[in-house]
């Protein structure tokens, strides 16, 4: 019989135990670094969520300020007032292409729209259909719910707000022309001979001949102020409202001035009590 060494024999048991256990740490290996592969990853999709979220609420940020800057209010200088509406098609109009007469002197009457065209004066379209009426006065209907709306605004602010005028046709423009013409001092003839220019000058500061007046439109008014006279509309508490901020009370219902104060030759002289329904859509960025 082989007599096997002790030594052998222990020897030889303790390395199958180190191959048995070669696969359970490789295992066991495996699943920390599984583990730590998987931390890893939903850390950068952590990350990667947070950076997205971010980019999203940084996107959500410049929208909005796009979006309030859009519904912004726009700012006009006076001039800009004046070539906003001369460039303005308003609906419901019919565009009026030959001037009417005036004197029914053709001399008299050429030479008097040389005089108003030369300070500004230009043809103004007319209502294409029936006017409504508000306050005893006829406009577009368009105007109404803005004017009503304003004049409440106004009256909560303290100020007392009312229509003198509204739209005045070519007949009863040219009957109002005349008059003045005649009150003045100035005949047909002497108009017609060019010896009663300034006169004319002097009647244009105030009054639009016929054909050339924005109350032909049915989107103007001329309002009143409470407790001040009607040409001291200027200095009334009501046009220190309307104006303030760049005419932003008035602005906010669609509302310019017509004849805003330091715009070049606009016609008449510059008429504070006379504003022009232009719809607020148009007056914002």
């Amino acid at each position: 019989m082989r007599v096997v060494d002790p030594k052998s024999f222990k020897q030889g048991k303790s390395s199958k135990k180190r191959k048995r256990l070669i696969p359970v740490i490789a295992v066991f290996v495996f699943v920390i670094l599984f583990t730590l592969f998987l931390s890893i990853l939903n850390k950068d999709d952590t990350e990667q969520v947070d950076i997205n979220s971010s980019f999203s609420s940084n996107n959500k940020q410049i929208d909005d300020t796009v979006e309030d800057k859009k519904n912004e209010m726009r700012i006009f200088t006076d001039n800009e007032f004046k070539v906003f509406y001369d460039n303005l098609l308003q609906p419901n109009l019919t565009r009026v292409e030959n001037p009417p007469r005036i004197t029914g002197n053709d001399i008299a009457d050429t030479r008097i729209r040389k005089i108003a065209e030369d300070r500004g004066y230009r043809l103004r379209s007319s209502p294409s259909i029936e006017l409504s009426s508000i306050d005893g006065y006829s406009v577009q209907q368009a105007v109404i719910e803005p004017w009503l709306k304003l004049k409440k605004e106004a009256s909560l602010a303290g100020h007392q707000l009312s229509i003198v005028s509204g739209y005045r046709s070519v007949e009863n423009q040219r009957n109002l022309f005349n008059s003045r013409l005649t009150a003045a001092g100035a005949s047909v003839n002497d108009v017609a001979n060019g010896k009663a220019d300034n006169i004319v000058n002097k009647v244009l500061i105030t009054t639009s001949i016929p054909g050339y007046s924005k109350h032909h439109t049915g989107y103007t008014l001329d309002f009143l102020c409470a407790g001040f006279a009607f040409d001291n509309f200027e200095n009334s508490t009501c046009n220190s409202w309307l104006k303030k901020e760049n005419y932003k009370n008035a602005k906010t219902f669609g509302f310019i001035p017509s004849y805003p104060p330091k715009a070049d030759a606009q016609g008449p002289d510059p008429e504070a009590w006379e504003y022009v329904w232009v719809g607020s859509e148009l007056l914002y960025n």
